[in-house]
């Protein structure tokens, strides 16, 4: 398969910027543009990024959809992209709510050979929130393969924070606690576990591969539940908090 020309990246990198500052969405790359690899993928992502002038406020962790069944990936997170609880949904296409937490760090997290500790990355994280990631994509029907989702800023929509979780939240990281998600008419829409410490390690790595990351920034772990429904939903983890859309 022919490599992604230089050109044709700056062009796909276009398209998805025209795409997310119009609100307009794009069919799948055409052949000769649609990135084939990770690497090539990172290229048009850098670029798109080049072409929006947005600072990044973080890192992103989001797995892909489950058609396309791939691990997370990292992505950036922009400020802008940041609302506070209780927020409404923005218009968004394909959007996919998922449980989230959201690290601020203390200290830097610098990039370095050997893996994060879960000690150590808590001792870095000045304040931990519950979110509530929803997810989108730039592509009318969603990414066609993990490529498209990569390029597409791993398809970053829109992350709300809850409240800064209590005193004592490290301690709720030694193990998986209980996790209610609950629509707006009382019914539940997901009861399960999340394994919160598990979940910022693997934030932490996957920043720790991309460069560092200075004290203030952010770690986002999304997708630490299925895709919940659309509309109104609270969030709530037990021991670090909540996080709620209105609708």
């Amino acid at each position: 398969m022919p490599r992604l020309t230089a050109e044709a990246a700056r062009t796909a990198a276009g398209y998805l910027a025209e795409a997310i500052t119009s609100g307009q969405t794009l069919a799948p790359f055409p052949p000769g543009l649609s990135p084939a690899t990770p690497a090539e993928a990172r290229r048009v992502a850098v670029l798109l990024h080049g072409l929006l002038e947005t600072p990044t406020v973080g890192v992103r962790l989001a797995p892909p959809p489950e058609e396309i069944g791939a691990a997370p990936v990292a992505g950036p997170v922009f400020a802008a992209r940041l609302l506070h609880a209780p927020a409404a949904t923005p218009p968004l296409n394909q959007p996919r709510p998922t449980a989230a937490l959201v690290a601020q760090l203390a200290r830097p997290l610098p990039a370095r050979a050997k893996p994060w500790s879960l000690r150590e990355v808590a001792a870095r994280i000045a304040s931990l929130h519950v979110a509530i990631d929803i997810g989108a994509s730039r592509f009318t029907a969603g990414p066609p393969d993990l490529a498209s989702f990569m390029a597409d800023l791993a398809g970053h929509g829109v992350v709300v924070l809850g409240r800064p979780a209590r005193a004592g939240w490290q301690e709720a990281l030694a193990t998986p606690r209980t996790a209610r998600a609950t629509a707006a008419d009382g019914t539940i829409a997901w009861r399960g576990a999340i394994d919160a410490g598990a979940a910022l390690r693997e934030a932490a790595e996957a920043a720790r591969a991309i460069g560092d990351l200075p004290g203030g920034a952010l770690l986002v772990a999304a997708g630490l539940s299925p895709v919940l429904p659309p509309g109104g939903l609270a969030l709530a983890i037990a021991g670090l908090g909540k996080a709620e859309l209105t609708g």
